[in-house]
């Protein structure tokens, strides 16, 4: 293991614990499933740092639905996102459906903004959008989440699937390097 991973994790600040994340994946999923439960949804997980909440959510939504993944990424082991790249290209029958797009975290909002577009162009009548963690950011942002379990400081977050240059992503709880600190 790359020593700044594990002195990123010394020096971060525990923002979220497991059991508050818990608490507000359940008051998330009440939510969805409200909204949802009518609609025969495709629940599209952002590969990889959705993985835990979607499989989170999965097991707290008592209706019918469809799911699917989307990988694609800005930040590979950067800290600052570049050009939208899909690794995997989806072909999923979206058209007339609602698309629930589940990310973990909304930053500042260009890949979330990229993947409405994507799932309108594939036909989907209704996208809808859900993260763990929306940022409290000042720069306005090309969208906004429909759902969000948690907000958190403009910070580099990891944990509960947010990663450090690849690690990090299994903690249960969500942590943030010191402000203005997003390398090693």
């Amino acid at each position: 293991m790359p020593p700044e991973v594990l002195a990123a994790r010394a020096r971060a600040e525990c923002l979220v614990d497991a059991q508050t994340v818990a608490r507000a994946v359940d008051r998330l999923a009440v939510r969805l499933a409200v909204e949802l439960q009518d609609a025969n949804p495709w629940l599209l997980t952002v590969m990889h740092g959705a993985l835990p909440l979607a499989g989170w959510l999965l097991a707290r939504l008592p209706f019918p639905l469809q799911v699917g993944y989307l990988h694609v990424g800005r930040y590979g082991d950067a800290t600052d996102g570049g050009e939208l790249r899909w690794h995997a290209a989806p072909d999923y029958p979206l058209q007339g459906r609602t698309v629930l797009l589940i990310d973990d975290v909304l930053d500042r909002g260009e890949t979330l903004a990229a993947l409405v577009r994507w799932a309108r162009d594939a036909g989907a009548a209704r996208v809808l959008t859900a993260v763990l963690v929306d940022k409290v950011v000042a720069a306005t942002r090309p969208v906004a989440a429909d759902f969000a379990a948690l907000q958190c400081p403009d910070r580099f977050l990891f944990g509960c699937g947010m990663d450090f240059q690849g690690y990090w992503r299994n903690l249960p709880d969500i942590h943030a390097l010191p402000a203005g600190d997003g390398a090693p």
